[in-house]
């Protein structure tokens, strides 16, 4: 009955929200407690603090309760009295006017009201000197702490998603100092501080799971809270960062020798400061504390150290440089598993057979023939004799004459000229399907070399990944300095590349003050140890790019003529450098001239181009690049010859490919040496392509790339004399000078050009 009556008067059992009963629980225990918690004897700041950090509502109400609570059980009347006033209204202000203020107001409000009622006290005092300073240290104390408290009892990231993870991190260890700070008056027997003995097992907790840098933060902090409420002098600030220091070397070494060297650095500590009876608690607290942290269970700590920040910076990185690598490397797996699968029948076909010319011959013709019967039932070995013997002329010329058939043929045969025609007739179909059908084959090939061509790619990209790309975190660490020297804040990463080149990177808005000093980059350069040059890069962007600066340097000067006639040249010129520290360059030259060979001779330089700077290595570059042309062609044959130099700048090693491309020319030390080539061009399917020709080209050496038209008659003679003869340090000099002789001794019907390269120490 009663039931039925509070259900009609809208009466419901509402469960109890544990989380926030939990919630509310621990915020009045942090209300007492820091309403208890004095500085310097008689000045109690972080109460007040404690309830500007308080979200309205509940939360702000229980707070308010702890602190005027404790205040009361902390001391006098009248000097709880300040602290409840300065507490009341601040949940006041809160409370009423928050809503049309920003994130600030709390803080403002506790400095209003601790200035404003401590003045009340500082008046009442006569302005004496101690309770005037400490009235000042209030009023900004306070505030402080309202922000810290916040930080700690907030998530680790804001609503705008911007991470407070330090700002969190440093609220919950001067919360956690705080509130040990309340807790150093109640002595067990006499001489046990259960606040430092908590103090000390917080602190060898942070050390054990967190590192000794970690530590001694934590240690100093709590250190110094447990001096401001002992106050005198800095004795546990001193102990607690000593102890940390020495006990930390012995961090890996199990929990017992890590708390043995604990006690020992305190009681060093306690001889030090020469006060055995005054500071002997201390022993105490600690051989407490020591031994309440080696009966802590390792789950318990593990999972407590959830709540610790991280100290490995770099471990994140490389994990996830790991994890691509073999996902790369899988995925390598795949497209090799997948070209083996097809490679088998790559190059299947439908076998030829030449009888179908003689099959759909006679069909059309002798089918209706009254004498079909003779030829090819009573004298069948003897038709098919003469029809066998046509096929080597069929094969070659396409076509054979009557003239062909032997004369017994020709007397029995009345239709011979009509079968005569329908015999070119199908071999014309013949043939076409059979180049129709090798086309195909070529094509097949060329597309399934690719899932082979891809998957080398990856297993370069898996390798780099792995370890090609080597991290120095002591030069980064190095440049980070320079860096906040500078009072340059940003980021800063330093590793190698393939090949071991050192690589810088700097991101920061204030670059500009870096490039203010003339000798920014030398200075720079000093400090990684490496002679450093700028990479590839916008003047005006947030992000440097630093790379170690070759040994070698290069000079690249080309000339060319057209073919007369032409609007066009069909040669092409590239080059360029990578971060890898290779140069490269490339002439190309198009099949035919004008137009079309110029646009065929630009796409096969700037596929080129492409692949060699995203890492890909010359020998797979050229292969993806021929079996690509293949594929292109479709009614016309579309080929371009290809000159590559690769040339590594840090060790002067090069690799010449020549593909279909004219002779080059070397001097090195005083001789002329000729190169040539015995691929053919790209486009035209080619199984003997081998790697391309090593030799070193030190300083001094040069190197004359030609395309087609030059070496005519006397072997070009008349060029390797022009190649020794040449003394001047522009090489552009030296290929105006072939170009011109070559328009006086030849009769130019191609397109020419000279590339010419010269290898030099960097000054």
């Amino acid at each position: 009955m009663k039931s039925l009556e509070n259900t009609r008067a809208g009466l419901r059992a509402r469960p109890i929200d544990k989380a926030r009963a939990a919630e509310l629980g621990v915020r009045f225990a942090m209300g007492f407690l820091l309403g208890r918690t004095r500085i310097f004897g008689s000045f109690a700041p972080f109460g007040p603090a404690l309830v500007g950090a308080a979200p309205q509502g509940a939360p702000a109400a229980v707070s308010l309760l702890g602190v005027c609570l404790g205040a009361l059980t902390a001391g006098s009347f009248g000097w709880s009295v300040k602290y409840i006033a300065i507490s009341i209204l601040i949940w006041a202000a809160d409370h009423f006017f928050a809503d049309g203020f920003g994130g600030w107001f709390p803080m403002a409000v506790t400095f209003g009201f601790s200035l404003l009622i401590g003045f009340v006290y500082a008046w009442d005092s006569g302005f004496e000197v101690r309770a005037t300073a400490m009235w000042a240290v209030e009023c900004f104390t306070a505030p402080a702490f309202v922000y810290f408290y916040g930080a700690a009892l907030s998530p680790w990231s804001d609503r705008a998603g911007r991470d407070v993870r330090s700002a969190h991190t440093a609220g919950a260890v001067l919360t956690l100092a705080t509130l040990l700070m309340a807790l150093t008056s109640p002595m067990l027997f006499g001489v046990l501080s259960l606040g430092r003995a908590a103090a000390v097992t917080a602190v060898l907790f942070v050390i054990y799971r967190g590192g000794i840098s970690m530590g001694s933060v934590a240690a100093a902090a709590l250190g110094a809270a447990m001096d401001l409420a002992q106050g005198g002098a800095p004795f546990f600030l001193t102990s607690y960062v000593f102890s940390a220091l020495l006990a930390g070397v012995f961090q890996r070494s199990g929990r017992l020798r890590f708390c043995l060297a604990w006690c020992a650095s305190t009681a060093l500590t306690v001889l030090w400061f020469w006060s055995w009876r005054r500071w002997l608690p201390a022993l105490y607290e600690t051989f407490a504390a020591t031994v309440v942290f080696m009966l802590l269970p390792d789950p318990v700590l593990a999972r407590a150290a959830v709540y610790l920040p991280s100290e490995s910076a770099g471990l994140g990185f490389m994990k996830a440089r790991e994890y691509a690598k073999d996902r790369v490397e899988r995925c390598a797996d795949a497209f090799s598993a997948l070209f083996e699968a097809v490679r088998a029948r790559a190059g299947d076909s439908p076998a030829e057979d030449v009888s179908e010319i003689f099959d759909g011959a006679s069909n059309q013709v002798c089918r209706s023939c009254p004498h079909a019967a003779r030829c090819w039932q009573e004298r069948y070995q003897d038709t098919v004799d003469v029809m066998n013997n046509l096929i080597p002329q069929l094969l070659s010329s396409g076509s054979v004459g009557v003239q062909e058939l032997p004369e017994h043929f020709l007397t029995s045969c009345e239709r011979s000229g009509e079968l005569v025609n329908a015999i070119n007739s199908e071999t014309h179909a013949f043939l076409t399907r059979r180049q129709y059908r090798s086309r195909l084959a070529l094509g097949r090939t060329a597309a399934f070399r690719q899932y082979g061509d891809v998957s080398s790619v990856l297993r370069s990209l898996a390798r780099e990944l792995g370890n090609e790309i080597e991290v120095e975190p002591g030069l980064e660490r190095k440049l980070q300095k320079y860096l906040r020297g500078l009072a340059i804040d940003g980021s800063a990463a330093v590793f190698r590349v393939r090949g071991g080149r050192l690589r810088a990177e700097i991101r920061s808005q204030s670059l500009h003050l870096l490039r203010r000093d003339k000798l920014w980059l030398d200075k720079l350069s000093a400090v990684l140890g490496t002679r450093l040059c700028t990479g590839c890069q916008d003047a005006a962007s947030d992000r440097l790019v630093l790379l170690e600066a070759e040994p070698y340097a290069v000079r690249v000067g080309e000339a060319g003529i057209k073919k007369p006639g032409e609007a066009v040249s069909g040669d092409v010129t590239a080059c360029f450098r990578t971060d890898e520290g290779f140069l490269y360059v490339i002439l190309s030259d198009g099949m035919g001239s004008g137009e079309a060979a110029s646009r065929t001779a630009s796409q096969v330089s700037g596929i080129l181009e492409r692949f060699l700077s995203a890492g890909v290595r010359p020998e797979l570059a050229l292969k993806i690049l021929s079996d690509l042309m293949l594929l292109r062609c479709d009614d016309e044959l579309e080929s371009a010859s290809v000159d590559l130099l690769a040339l590594n700048m840090f060790t002067g090693e090069a690799a010449l490919y020549k593909y279909g491309a004219a002779p080059s020319y070397l001097r090195r030390g005083g001789a002329v040496r000729r190169l040539s080539g015995g691929a053919l061009p790209v486009g035209i399917d080619d199984r003997s392509r081998r790697a391309g020709t090593r030799l070193p080209l030190p300083p001094g050496s040069l190197l004359v790339l030609t395309s087609d038209g030059l070496d005519f008659g006397d072997g070009g003679k008349w060029l390797r004399g022009l190649i020794s003869g040449f003394s001047a340090s522009d090489p552009k000099e030296l290929a105006s000078a072939i170009i011109d002789e070559a328009a006086k001794r030849l009769q130019i019907s191609d397109d020419v050009t000279v590339v010419a390269i010269t290898v030099e120490d960097r000054a």
